[in-house]
């Protein structure tokens, strides 16, 4: 009877177990169901997507000749912040993580060095339904957010490189593959790419001639983001076909 008894438990704790994992599974599937089909229908109007541009993409350092101190510029990657009203001084009623996705209500463009979206403030289908604030700033230095489907130009251009050099056979052949080797997003289509080439002659940390390419890239009513990526050519170019690199923010 007692090996009977043992036998019976442990049936009934492998019902127990198999039926837990069944219902929890079902339960987990019928989530993340709900969870997409949220978002699906976030998808079909305004909406944004938390980016934080990694830090690595945004410095850049170069000395534009030997006596200038090098020069560096780089994001500061902060948590992004969901205010109660479209001001840096307004109450936090949360914060915003890379990745997830928010419904855009309405577009706040009063600030001058923000830009405010009203969202819908939901994590996920469980949460509470309220509204808040997120900012973008107007400088091109930071991405913070990614909007879609607004009919308004709202944004400069983003320009990042895929590599810190770019090689190339000549001077011909940059952007021939239709600039590749660049991740350009901007808020609205009809954005058009161009560059420039620039020789260092004397570079103070490493033999020269050293050769630099000017990006630019322009969106349709005009806003432009630019950035300056170091070239190698197979084939160097004539100097005649470069501008002069301590010219170059000029």
């Amino acid at each position: 009877m007692k090996k009977i008894g043992k036998i019976l438990l442990f049936l009934i704790i492998v019902v127990g177990v198999i039926g837990g994992g069944g219902y929890f599974g079902l339960k987990y599937l019928r989530d993340k169901n709900r969870e997409a089909e949220r978002l699906e229908h976030i998808k079909e109007d305004m909406y944004l997507e938390v980016v934080y541009e990694d830090i690595s993409e945004c410095k850049t350092k170069f000395k534009l000749n030997k006596e200038e101190e090098e020069t560096t510029s780089s994001c500061a990657k902060t948590e992004l912040k969901v205010r109660k009203a479209p001001t840096a001084a307004s109450e936090i009623i949360g914060t915003a993580e890379k990745g997830e996705i928010y419904k855009i209500v309405e577009v706040e463009q009063t600030d001058a060095q923000f830009i405010w979206f009203r969202i819908i403030y939901q994590k996920n289908w469980k949460d509470e339904y309220k509204e808040g604030y997120i900012s973008q700033p107007r400088s091109t230095q930071v991405t913070y957010v990614k909007a879609y489907n607004v009919s308004f130009d709202y944004s400069n251009p983003v320009l990042n490189f895929t590599s810190d050099e770019y090689n190339v056979e000549s001077i011909d052949d940059i952007g021939k593959d239709g600039y590749k080797h660049l991740t350009v997003w901007d808020d609205q289509d009809g954005y058009k790419i161009t560059h420039e080439v620039y020789i260092e002659r004397e570079p103070i940390d490493r033999p020269g001639p050293q050769y630099w390419v000017k990006y630019t890239v322009t969106d349709k009513v005009g806003k432009t983001t630019s950035k300056i990526q170091r070239v190698i050519f197979k084939y160097p170019p004539a100097d005649s076909k470069c501008k002069d690199f301590s010219k170059i923010r000029s």
